[in-house]
């Protein structure tokens, strides 16, 4: 005959422990979840110097702006192409960022510098023997569209259409044509095109 077990040798049995509950994931809990997180990644990005934070939107450092030695990339410019290559004397505040040579559909050579302004705009000058609507037509990448006519440092410069919002003023110097083209205020246009034609060719 089997063992009955001795109720009393029994121990009562304990009521299961309710699992707690969990709080509702609500937005705002969700958020300050993973605010630390944002911070924390905002804070090596920082620390890198990869991006910065500018409530009035997006601004250019300075430090990380390149920067061209104009005179040098003109003389050897003007060694190799058979225009004479002028170098515009511009406002200190001025800094050139960009210089190269392109070759347009004719083989004629394009010189170009790129600035940005005291304001913090763009100007770039085009130099090349090459015809003027073959210049335009590289340099604001669709055909020429002129929209009058500019007078700006003693010569008239027929003003075209440039890319996005840009414009594009166009002279002819001694045979080289000298396009300007960016995103400045018609006083910047004016300074570089009163300096381009002021300016002595490159030796």
């Amino acid at each position: 005959m089997g063992r009955v077990a001795d109720p009393r040798n029994q121990q009562p049995e304990q009521p299961q422990a309710e699992a707690p509950s969990r709080p509702p994931r609500t937005m705002s809990a969700m958020i300050f979840a993973i605010l630390p997180l944002v911070l924390v990644a905002f804070g090596f990005a920082g620390f890198a110097g990869m991006c910065s934070f500018n409530p009035g939107g997006p601004s250019v450092d300075s430090g990380a702006v390149p920067t061209v030695d104009v005179s040098g990339e003109l003389r050897s410019d003007a060694a190799t192409t058979d225009f004479p290559v002028v170098e515009p004397e511009l406002p200190p505040s001025w800094r050139a960022n960009s210089a190269n040579t392109t070759t347009l559909p004719s083989h004629q050579r394009v010189v170009k510098v790129g600035w940005l302004t005291g304001e913090g705009n763009y100007l770039r000058l085009a130099q090349s023997n090459g015809a003027e609507e073959e210049l335009v037509a590289a340099e604001t990448r669709h055909a020429p569209q002129a929209e009058g006519v500019v007078r700006a440092g003693g010569a008239n410069w027929v003003d075209y259409r440039g890319m996005r919002d840009e414009q594009a003023w166009v002279t002819d110097r001694n045979g080289v044509r000298l396009l300007i083209t960016g995103n400045a205020s018609e006083e910047e246009f004016r300074t570089l095109a009163e300096a381009a034609l002021a300016a002595e060719p490159v030796r």
